[in-house]
């Protein structure tokens, strides 16, 4: 609403205890000849804007979102991952964003934001830390004219985000911790004001800490309602989130998969059925063919074993680590993957050349096994389980607490109850809306869930590790290992790479034992074409990724409910729907 006043004649003004003018944007005073300002006993005064004070007894709604990150390790590595966008999905006009801003008439004092406020949605402490101080800055600044006022703050957090509110609500009744922050310092940020209280939280697939990000009740207003909206396939929010990462942004930005794309795709494209026919065939049956075409897809194998190895060493090598046993590590690991990296180009050159005289026993000695299997065999040493993988165990020390990229491990929940305390809480399950409880896996979901937490709970990291990659693993690729090492190894081989060849099979079996024990069966038949995983119900990726985002995809019916009674604001008269 605006207002245009016109004077014809001479306007006068006159306040007998003062006259004061606020505005939420520019004062502007303009004149066609002199503009006087006179202060007769103090002279004049130029400072920092105030806010005005209390004019009615209005109550403003203020509903903030606060994003976390659909990627759970913010594979992209931006600075500002969870941000306004990540609400507004333009390919489906009905999602969340879009029906709570239909909200906005509804009310007369409801004010709704989401283009603000953002941060980088990664899996670190202090990044979730520093997002809060950041929302405190946002909402003091954007609101700065309504210190004095009644504010309802309403807070929408998905995923970290809703642990950014926990540590906002910590920060806001915390003067010693305001006053330490650099950040709010350096923004004038010095108070949260006395008026304003949290009436609403709402938390979507929020994974809660028992220990950091604890909600702090002081500004809570006394009918604050939590409204708490979870999947029950949502893999992030109860094992993944456990893991409080070191700030990966500038890890992430260095991964890059393209990279690797070339050799995996060299390394898939390898006809396996070629080789094992030719192994499989008898001297007449055409075999110089036969033998031409396995030599061909031998090379392009160990070439494209050798390209992923170079880039996993390139990767490996730009991580920088402070630790320095892990560090050694790190050295150690580099050397073994160098001495891998070189096998498989001697590999390649001895098959990317048909000989004019071929035979199964070149064939087999071209793998030049003794060499290669010599590195393959100190990588993937194991005894009886995972505990003893040489692998396994290196890979635990990295994502071990207060060791290598874990800052801390903690265990994570979908259920706010702890820290809510005796406040009411709105429960929304939508694990029945998630695509992939149509493929009737809830149980195998449930029990492999079950045992990944039970792994981190005794602190067995590579039994988790190893639950989480048999995932990756059909069994049979194990059994067909076998099958090359049975029919076109052993036959051929003596000595010192017959011992070789002996313990790659012993490992080989025991980890083919635990992927069959733990290969959770999770992809329904009909799916397990699908390529990418994030569209791939039931794949880690996709119940890390696609089944954490469910619930900011769409307003939910029981959490529109849900805010509409949380409103302080009375109904707007005037409002009709359309």
């Amino acid at each position: 609403m605006s207002r245009t006043r016109i004077v014809k004649g001479t306007y006068t003004k006159v306040s007998e205890k003062g006259h004061s003018m606020y505005s939420n944007e520019n004062i502007v005073t303009s004149a066609s000849n002199v503009v006087t300002e006179d202060g007769t006993e103090n002279g004049l005064f130029l400072g920092s804007p105030k806010s005005p004070p209390k004019t009615s007894n209005k109550i403003y709604d203020v509903v903030m979102f606060v994003a976390g990150t659909t990627d759970p390790t913010n594979i992209a590595g931006l600075k500002h991952e969870a941000n306004t966008t990540y609400w507004q999905n333009k390919e489906n006009p009905a999602n969340f964003w879009a029906k709570l801003k239909e909200l906005g008439p509804q009310f007369q004092n409801l004010y709704i934001e989401g283009q603000f406020f953002s941060w980088s949605g990664d899996n670190d402490t202090k990044e979730r830390n520093h997002a809060a101080e950041r929302l405190m800055e946002l909402l003091s600044r954007v609101y700065r004219f309504k210190d004095n006022q009644e504010v309802s703050l309403h807070l929408i957090g998905h995923s970290h985000g809703g642990n950014v509110i926990n540590q906002f609500t910590e920060l806001i009744t915390n003067k010693e911790m305001i006053a330490k922050s650099e950040f709010l310092k350096s923004r004038k940020v010095t108070k949260f004001p006395e008026h304003w209280k949290i009436k609403s939280i709402t938390y979507l697939s929020t994974p809660f800490f028992q220990k950091k990000h604890q909600l702090n009740h002081g500004k809570l207003h006394q009918n604050c309602k939590i409204i708490n909206v979870h999947n029950e396939y949502d893999l992030t929010q109860q094992l993944i989130a456990n893991f409080s990462l070191l700030n990966l942004e500038g890890l992430l930005q260095s991964f890059s998969k393209d990279k690797f794309e070339l050799g995996i795709k060299t390394l898939k494209n390898v006809n396996k059925d070629a080789i094992m026919t030719y192994m499989k065939s008898w001297i007449w049956q055409d075999i110089e063919n036969k033998a031409k075409k396995a030599w061909k897809e031998m090379a392009n194998a160990a070439l494209g074993m050798n390209l992923i190895t170079q880039e996993l060493i390139n990767y490996i090598n730009s991580i920088k680590i402070k630790n320095s046993s892990l560090q050694n590590e790190k050295t150690s690991f580099v050397n073994l993957l160098k001495q891998f990296q070189q096998w498989t180009f001697d590999v390649y050159k001895n098959y990317a050349t048909f000989p004019k005289k071929s035979d199964k026993s070149i064939f087999v000695s071209n793998l030049n096994l003794t060499q290669g299997l010599r590195v393959v065999n100190i990588l993937f040493a194991i005894t009886s389980g995972p505990k003893d993988s040489y692998l396994l165990s290196l890979l635990a020390n990295v994502f071990a607490e207060s060791r290598g990229i874990t800052d801390s491990i903690d265990q994570t929940g979908w259920n706010p109850k702890r820290q809510t305390k005796a406040l009411s809480i709105l429960d929304v399950p939508i694990f029945d809306k998630d695509p992939y409880h149509s493929r009737n896996k809830r149980s195998k979901f449930g029990d492999f869930l079950k045992g990944t937490q039970s792994a981190v709970q005794s602190n067995n990291l590579e039994d988790l590790l190893m639950r989480l990659f048999s995932q990756f693993i059909n069994p049979e690729d194990f059994s067909f290992l076998t099958k090359v090492i049975d029919w076109g190894i052993e036959p051929f081989v003596f000595g010192k790479l017959d011992t070789e060849v002996t313990t790659l099979r012993k490992n080989l079996k025991i980890y083919s034992e635990y992927v069959t024990k733990y290969n959770a069966d999770l992809v329904a038949e009909k799916d397990k074409a699908i390529v990418e995983l994030d569209k791939k119900p039931g794949s880690i990726v996709y119940l890390a990724k696609t089944a954490h985002s469910l619930s900011h995809t769409q307003l939910w019916t029981d959490v529109e409910k849900g805010l509409k009674e949380a409103f302080s604001s009375p109904k707007s008269a005037r409002y009709k729907p359309t």
